[in-house]
């Protein structure tokens, strides 16, 4: 596989596994999947390690498509850095394999006397395992690689039970989820290009829970040209993330569910051979929330990732 098109598959691969840039509801919603920014597909047998960081500060409410004041919603802040664990392994042209371990700082400030007279924010935290992601990889359709399918789950792996949060704010969401998404890329002299999407839904739920079905899409493309010379690879994708209401009676239905669209700049660094630097800056450009939700100014993500 060229150098040009073992780009492609990692630009691709960031995309594909990036966090769906979702908000959070009146209540929270736990909507941020963490994904695996920054991980290069291997062209025969090989595999990479990535550590990546994402932070998010919901510190803004909207109610439909406009921005309100805090005052008219009884959360006030959710702030999480979420640090991910990411490895991959190619075991044929055919066939490879994803996981992802990821792990939540998070802390939740809400007033627990909303409408009832003065203000008082009570916060909680948690530091804590959320929910483990395995997906596989079908890479076979052509010899090189450019169209494929993703397919795997989320696991109930984190706590939805941690003191002082709603369910919809929880670590984790106590369901196990499939996920199914294909891409297609393509490279033309130094701009290479890519497109893909990946479907989320909930198979088997928990206490009456139910994460709202989502779909991701991404667009995007880099450009090479200053790869030689500078070891640096800029990057711009578009992510589009659409997210039905949860359900149930632990849910928080009116004020879940939403539409997104963030423009996504960010590089990729060739530190050397084996290792490379990944940032990105997710910025809205359209939010549409149900009701009453938190929404985050700005999305930054980085990471590092060893390819063997």
């Amino acid at each position: 596989m060229s150098v040009k098109m073992k780009m492609n598959m990692a630009i691709l691969l960031a995309a594909a596994l990036t966090p769906s840039l979702a908000s959070a509801c009146a209540c929270g919603c736990g909507m941020f999947d963490v994904g695996m920014p920054g991980m290069a597909l291997p062209s025969s047998r090989g595999g990479s390690i990535n550590l990546q960081e994402t932070f998010l500060d919901q510190d803004q409410a909207m109610q439909g498509n406009s921005k309100i004041p805090l005052s008219q919603s009884p959360d006030q802040r959710i702030n999480t850095t979420f640090t991910n664990l990411n490895a991959q392994y190619q075991f044929s042209r055919d066939w490879g394999m994803m996981a992802m371990i990821p792990y939540w700082q998070r802390s939740f400030d809400t007033n627990a006397n909303f409408g009832n007279g003065a203000a008082q924010i009570v916060n909680s935290k948690v530091n804590t395992l959320s929910d483990i992601r395995l997906m596989g990889m079908y890479t076979g359709f052509s010899p090189d690689m450019s169209t494929g399918l993703i397919f795997g789950a989320k696991l109930p792996t984190g706590t939805y039970t941690a003191p002082g949060f709603d369910r919809d704010t929880q670590p984790g969401t106590g369901s196990t989820d499939i996920l199914l998404g294909g891409y297609r890329m393509g490279q033309e002299r130094h701009w290479g290009w890519f497109a893909q999407g990946i479907y989320r839904s909930a198979v088997s739920t928990r206490d009456d829970y139910r994460p709202g079905n989502s779909l991701q899409l991404v667009v995007g493309m880099h450009y090479d040209a200053f790869r030689r010379s500078t070891h640096i690879i800029p990057t711009l994708m578009v992510n589009a993330t659409i997210r039905q209401a949860d359900t149930g009676i632990n849910s928080n239905t009116l004020n879940s569910g939403l539409k997104t669209v963030y423009l996504t700049p960010g590089v990729l660094v060739d530190i050397t051979k084996r290792w490379q630097a990944n940032a990105s800056l997710y910025l809205p450009i359209y939010e549409y929330v149900n009701g009453i939700q938190l929404v985050p100014k700005q999305i930054a993500s980085a990471g590092i990732t060893y390819n063997f």
